[in-house]
């Protein structure tokens, strides 16, 4: 069987879209599912592209108890990279939107990935609630403490989200 493959995006792929990776790829390790599910993370922006991971996201992820190194090069999603992932998890609507602008130019039907809002799995979310109401917002312009706060928020979203892979890999 061939392995699933989840991609979280963010603006630049600095801060947020790579610490939902790293997250992600130790609750799968938790969950037993490291050998069906493969994880990567990209940018809707290319400014950043070859960047490594933001100093401040990094302590964050040390600081909630994630282990370092934490590996990462900024990438730019692009329209035959997107088709290759089978759920993508944006941040905000803004990316939501651009990834399904892009998904679909998809030269076929269904070659589109699932793409599912990060905040949608989080049990604080209003259900139902617009994705303009469940960004994870971006703490690049604040100070540490922001990064902190949003690397704890994020978190909520994981065991929502293992059981979604759960599902989806039957």
């Amino acid at each position: 069987m061939s392995k699933l493959r989840v991609l979280t995006v963010c603006t630049g792929n600095v801060c947020r879209s790579p610490a939902a990776a790293v997250m992600l790829r130790q609750a799968i390790a938790e969950a037993g599912l490291a050998d069906r599910v493969e994880i990567g993370s990209a940018g809707t922006s290319w400014e950043a592209e070859g960047m490594p991971m933001d100093e401040r996201t990094e302590l964050a992820l040390e600081r909630a108890g994630y282990a370092r190194p934490f590996e990462h090069t900024a990438s730019t999603i692009h329209l035959h990279e997107l088709l290759c992932w089978d759920l993508v998890l944006p941040m905000t609507a803004e990316h939501a939107q651009t990834l399904r602008r892009m998904a679909e130019q998809a030269p076929r039907e269904g070659a589109a990935p699932e793409i599912v809002m990060w905040r949608r799995f989080d049990p604080k979310a209003p259900e139902g609630a617009p994705e303009t109401e469940i960004a994870v917002e971006d703490p690049w312009y604040e100070g540490q403490a922001a990064f902190d706060r949003t690397i704890r928020h994020m978190r909520r979203s994981l065991p929502g989200i293992i059981e979604h892979l759960r599902e989806r890999l039957g």
